[in-house]
């Protein structure tokens, strides 16, 4: 007995589309740090300002090693006296702020540290159609 073989030929054609929107949030989220500087702050031509002077925007004192930095996407503003101060001259870490110069006793200096949280979301409505033609 022998075995029948059916050879067919198939066309497929596929159209449409698929539409993607994304939504994307960015929200800031600002921490702020004031202290005043002390004699015991300066020290050889570098005013260091350990965590545990500054004082958050609530009032409250930061704790030790309590300073918040910026993430890989944020960064921090320094001011002195309500000045702002040019980037590179300071070195900010949780555990306190290095000023690359001796400051006055009793001058203000701020923090501003800008993170930012970020999330995002995609929905995709598929509009795609496949038509198959089979022949001999």
């Amino acid at each position: 007995m022998s075995i029948i073989r059916i050879y067919l030929k198939a066309d497929s054609i596929v159209s449409g589309n698929i539409a993607v929107t994304t939504n994307i949030n960015i929200t800031p989220i600002v921490n702020r740090y004031t202290a005043t500087v002390v004699l015991g702050n300066i020290l050889g031509g570098v005013t260091t300002i350990p965590a545990q002077s500054f004082t958050n925007d609530s009032g409250t004192s930061v704790a030790a090693n309590g300073l918040i930095v910026p993430t890989s996407s944020g960064y921090y503003n320094i001011f002195i006296n309500g000045a702002l101060q040019r980037g590179g001259l300071t070195t900010l870490s949780t555990a306190n702020l290095i000023i690359n110069t001796g400051l006055i006793v009793g001058v203000t200096v701020v923090i501003e540290v800008i993170n930012f949280n970020t999330s995002a979301s995609s929905t995709s409505v598929n509009n795609v159609t496949v038509t198959t033609i089979i022949s001999d």
